[in-house]
Order: structure tokens, then sequence, then C-alpha cells
């Protein structure tokens, strides 16, 4: 029925980019290098000559697509930060005619909220890398699936809602709303669990680990998924010892981005991080911007071989990783050991509920005029945003304390404190979600 809809229907090329893509992972990384070559030149060429951002960044410095002869030359090639994107959106997109613009936002979990474009062939490439990503944990499109979940903190029109309704209907999934978890509402989560008998069971990271703790706490005992995939925050050790514990199910992580959708997966393995490397250059590098050495942590450059309509070309996500693991599967495809940087902190109420750090991005994303933003708890009932948004509105600041204070509930004080900037760590990091409340670690 899904391949029947994407293909038949949409007309997209998904199951088939799927296909090339199960045969491919199975390359030898020197055959996989040199695809990616090939494409790199391709992107590199479209970009030189239809988005004006990098023609004249690139003839600036003296650079030319027909100079790519090597990944290693490409370590020379300017970095992309976010915040040239979100300034220079116009000149960064494709003048190409003909070309099918899909617009997307971030939901700013590095602090800053971005819209971007693709196009309908890149977007069909990424779902074709997440059901493979999906499918080796035995999670592939069609598999019964519940979701913990990011979900609209607004309510949606009716149409929306329609069609989100008949998504998950053929996809076969529920999805359960991470923003509304509580030790409180543990039991109904499990009941909607159990009612729902899922397959596969796919959540935030922090959310995930919350809701086994209130199980395990109340002595309730959840029916055992086929497999767990766990994303959108970093996984712990002690926490993936934990919720297998609970669950009596394998867990698979993931590294995405809404900027590039699924980059990494564990395989059946469940060691290091299979790059979804036909799709995307996934660079670790150091401060100069050159490659670190395997085992050394350094900042997260992307490329996206694929998306013409707003070529991404060493983009630098916010995120650091280290590279160099050992899966031994027999894939080609280059791994990460760790991504080390993508971790949210939980709100805690005086209600007891553990609210995702990652609502605030997942709100926020809706308010252009946010630039920047940090969320600050230093008591149990007091919380605070700061907003780097000097142009939003008295509307805007109202839409946003309307559905935080929803959300953390009546006996916790919000406030939104407008600032000109937020201060970065010693690392030059931004730190989205600052919780000074509550148990960190294993032993809490």
């Amino acid at each position: 029925m899904i391949r029947l809809f994407e293909t038949g229907l949409k007309r997209r090329r998904t199951f088939d980019y799927w296909r090339q893509l199960e045969a491919s992972q199975w390359l030898s990384p020197q055959e996989i290098t040199a695809r990616q070559l090939a494409a790199l030149r391709d992107l590199a060429r479209h970009a030189e000559a239809t988005c004006r951002y990098y023609r004249n960044q690139w003839a600036t410095m003296g650079l030319r697509a027909e100079q790519l002869d090597g990944l290693d030359a490409f370590q020379h090639w300017p970095i992309l930060e976010r915040e040239t994107v979100r300034n220079e959106a116009v000149a960064l997109r494709s003048d190409a005619p003909g070309l099918s613009r899909i617009s997307k936002s971030t939901g700013g979990s590095s602090g800053v909220p971005l819209q971007f474009d693709l196009d309908s062939g890149s977007y069909e490439r990424r779902m074709a890398g997440t059901f493979r990503g999906y499918a080796w944990a035995s999670a592939g499109p069609g598999s019964r699936q519940l979701y913990l979940w990011g979900t609209s903190p607004t309510r949606q029109p009716w149409a929306a809602r329609a069609k989100t309704f008949l998504y998950d209907r053929l996809y076969n999934r529920k999805i359960l709303s991470a923003f509304e978890l509580s030790d409180e509402a543990a039991p109904s989560f499990l009941w909607e669990l159990a009612a729902w008998r899922p397959e596969v069971i796919v959540a935030y990271t922090n959310a995930l680990y919350a809701f086994a703790r209130s199980l395990k706490q109340r002595a309730l005992v959840p029916p055992a998924p086929r497999s767990i995939v766990v994303g959108a925050e970093k996984l712990h050790p002690f926490q993936r010892e934990f919720i297998e514990a609970v669950f009596r199910a394998p867990v698979f992580e993931t590294y995405g981005s809404r900027e590039f959708m699924l980059m990494a997966a564990q395989c059946e393995r469940r060691k290091a991080l299979h790059v979804t490397a036909e799709n995307l250059i996934v660079e670790v590098v150091d401060d100069a911007g050159r490659a670190v050495a395997p085992g050394v942590e350094g900042r997260v450059v992307v490329t996206d071989l694929f998306n013409y309509a707003m070529p991404f070309i060493r983009y630098e996500n916010g995120d650091r990783a280290v590279t160099g693991g050992v899966c031994g599967c027999g894939r080609g495809l280059p791994v990460l050991a760790e991504v080390v940087g993508r971790q949210a902190d939980m709100l805690l109420t005086p209600d007891g509920r553990r609210l995702p750090g990652l609502y605030f991005p997942h709100l926020l994303k809706d308010f252009p005029a946010v630039r920047q933003f940090q969320v600050l708890q230093d008591r149990l009932d007091e919380v605070v945003l700061k907003l780097v948004a000097p142009s939003a509105s008295t509307g805007d600041l109202d839409r946003i304390t309307a559905a935080a204070q929803s959300a953390l509930g009546p006996r916790v004080r919000f406030s939104i404190e407008r600032v000109g900037e937020i201060p970065l760590t010693a690392a030059g990091k931004l730190l989205v979600v600052v919780s000074r409340v509550g148990e960190r670690g294993p032993s809490s």
C-alpha cells in the first residue's frame, strides 16, 4: 500500500532510490568515495552556475568547481555557517528553471531556527535513506510503529490534522506527544502502548528514558516491541542499558536533522553509526576546517549531494562528533563512533513531569522573528526564555507565552527576557536548554 502511494499516486522514486541504497551500501569505501566525488562535482557546477552566493564567494577565493579533483581538496573550501543561510537565503537559492521546491524549517535545536528549501528529488532520496536506516532496526515502512515524539504545540487547521491522520494510518503508526509525558501520565501512555502493540517504538531519547524510569518506579511492565529506534538527542550507555532492560528490546541509535533527515544510523550490530554517504558527505573537522584524526572529537560539517534547490555545501550544523568507529558488518559506508553534541536537557516541573528540552525548538521554529533563544531553569517553579528577536511582535510573544505556559503547567512561572545576544560557551557552543534542577546520570 505504501509503495502504491509513493510510486503510483505521488509519482515519487523513493522505493527506487531505496533499492539502489540497499545495493550500494555493500560497495567498497573506495567505490563509495568515487561516487561521492562525482556527485559533488555535479553539485558544485550547478551551484557555481545558478546560486549567486556560491558563485560570488568562490570567485573571490579563486575557487572553481572544476578544481575538485578529490575529497581532500574539498577540505580547503569554505564552511557555510547557519547564520549565513539565514542572511543569504535568497542568494543561496538556485535560479535554475524547473526546480520543484519544498519549503522546510528547522526546530532550532542549535538555538537558531532556520527556513530553507529542498527539491523533490532530494526529498525522495532522503526518504529512501530513512527507509534503509530504519530497516536495519527492523523498522522499515509498514511495520507497526509507536512514536513518542514531538507534536505541534499549537492547534493545527482541520485539513492539516486530517492529512496527518491519513498519513499515520497509511504508515501504520501511532504518535504520542513527548511533550505531554509525566509520571502521572505514564499509566495512560502505557495503556496506549499496550493497546497499539507496536512492533517498533520510535522515540526521543530522553523522553523514552523518562518513560522507562516512570514505568520502573511503578513496577509497570510494558509489552516488548521487536526493536526501539531513538533519535533527536544523544543516547548515553546508561540510558541504552536501562531502556533495554525495561522494554526487553534492542535499542538502535540514529542521527539526523531537519536539514538533512537521517544522516547516520546503527545497523543490526548496534555499534558505530553508518553515514548515508550516497546522499551526503559528513565531515568531522577541526577549527581550521580540516578532517580530525579517527577517535578525535570535532565539528560536524555536512554537504547534501542532491539538494539542487538550495545547496548546502560544507554546512556546519552545530553538532560535534567523533569519527573512526568500527562496526565489522561489511558495509562500505563511513561511520561515526559517536555524536556528542546533541543533548537537549529535560525541564522538570513541580507536578513531576519531564518536558523534553526539544519542546522549545519545536515551538519556536514557527516564529521567523526569533533569531536565537535559550531556556534557563534555575528553580523547579521558574523557567526563563531568553530571546534574540528584535522584530518579534507582542502577538508573537503572547502566543509563545501561552503555548509554553500550557506545556509547563500553572505552578511554573514562565517569562520571556528579550536580549541582544546570547553568549556562547568556551567551546563556542550555544546551549539551548540549561536546567540546573533535578537528576543527572544513572544514579539519580
